[in-house]
């Protein structure tokens, strides 16, 4: 089992859209170049995902002595996050979050195995309001992407039905993209 979990890795990684990444990377770089802010989000494993991404963009990243990307990871401050979901409608806990704060240039980070299909209605309108308000949307995918791989700015799908396999692919893309960001700020090119 450990081989072919090992396989079915490697032919997974294979399969990604080099393309998307690449197109994730530009977008990122574009807004810090911008000042402007990056916000990610994401359920259950997917939200841990949306913490990485958020803790690498504001420290990672950076030079010695460089500027830190201005990154907020929507379901890091917990008493906002249940107090949302608590007293307005639970579909719109990552919209009301990102109300006057999300500017055009922005930049939505979406984590969710399923894409949003049947589940994950949240990532959904967040998706949605972003694209309302002008910011790009970068989303993680597996399954068959979903709504988020169709509607996304860019949409980097891992096709395969596994969760955690998914899961464990969208950490490899995590970690891919801020290596080549890393690479681009501190001048090493290639990225």
């Amino acid at each position: 089992m450990i081989a072919e979990f090992i396989e079915q890795t490697v032919k997974l990684l294979r399969q990604l859209d080099q393309a998307a990444i690449a197109r994730a990377r530009d977008l990122l770089l574009d807004c810090y170049r911008r000042q402007g802010k990056v916000f990610t989000c994401g359920n259950g494993g997917s939200a841990s995902t949306a913490q990485h991404f958020a803790c690498d963009l504001g420290k990672f990243v950076i030079p010695p002595g460089g500027r830190p990307f201005d990154a907020r990871c929507l379901t890091d401050n917990v008493s906002l996050y249940t107090a949302w979901a608590n007293d307005a409608d639970r579909e719109d806990v990552f919209v009301n979050q990102m109300r006057g704060l999300l500017a055009p240039g922005d930049v939505v980070i979406l984590v969710s195995v399923h894409g949003g299909t049947g589940f994950s209605s949240d990532l959904v309108r967040a998706m949605r309001f972003a694209d309302q308000t002008g910011a790009s949307t970068i989303s993680l995918v597996g399954f068959d992407g979903g709504v988020l791989h169709r509607e996304s700015t860019c949409s980097i799908l891992v096709p395969d039905e596994s969760t955690p396999r998914t899961e464990a692919i969208h950490l490899v893309i995590e970690h891919l993209l801020m290596d080549l960001i890393r690479r681009e700020l501190a001048g090493g090119g290639d990225a």
